[in-house]
């Protein structure tokens, strides 16, 4: 398995974006659209470990977890609330099994991310193809 090198979390759009697709190219197997996070081994992906062999983590899954914030996939019918923010930019509290955390704090990936890129709602990406998410990342990068 290749290893993703820990670098210092990446704080503009574009860093974000250039780091989502460096460990993309590194860990390709890991990259799949039809899952925020499936975590083969645990149920915790700290931002320091590389996903496990079988994982499969989508752009907004990645990007979470290149940002410093632990990925979380329970069982389906293990829910806890998290914080999630509707299209106005309004936070509300509902149930998911999986979701990003940093201490104390639970938000869904998607939000996550799409803060960490800098898009809006009308800018996301999450439910469209690899390829039309890697080149939405590409264009973030600016490569």
């Amino acid at each position: 398995m290749t290893e993703i090198e820990v670098a210092p979390t990446p704080e503009t759009p574009a860093a974000v974006a250039a780091a989502v697709l460096d460990a993309i190219e590194a860990q390709p197997d890991v990259f799949n659209m039809d899952n925020w996070a499936f975590l083969a081994e645990a149920l915790r992906l700290a931002p320091e470990e590389v996903p496990a062999c079988g994982s499969q983590l989508c752009a907004a899954g990645w990007t979470a977890h290149l940002t410093g914030w632990t990925l979380v996939s329970l069982p389906a019918e293990e829910q806890v609330e998290v914080t999630g923010t509707d299209d106005d930019g309004d936070e509300y509290e509902t149930l998911a099994s999986v979701y990003a955390e940093r201490g104390e704090e639970r938000r869904l990936i998607c939000d996550v991310a799409a803060r960490a890129l800098g898009l809006k709602p009308s800018e996301t990406f999450w439910y469209v193809d690899s390829s039309t998410a890697l080149a939405r990342l590409r264009e973030i990068a600016g490569r």
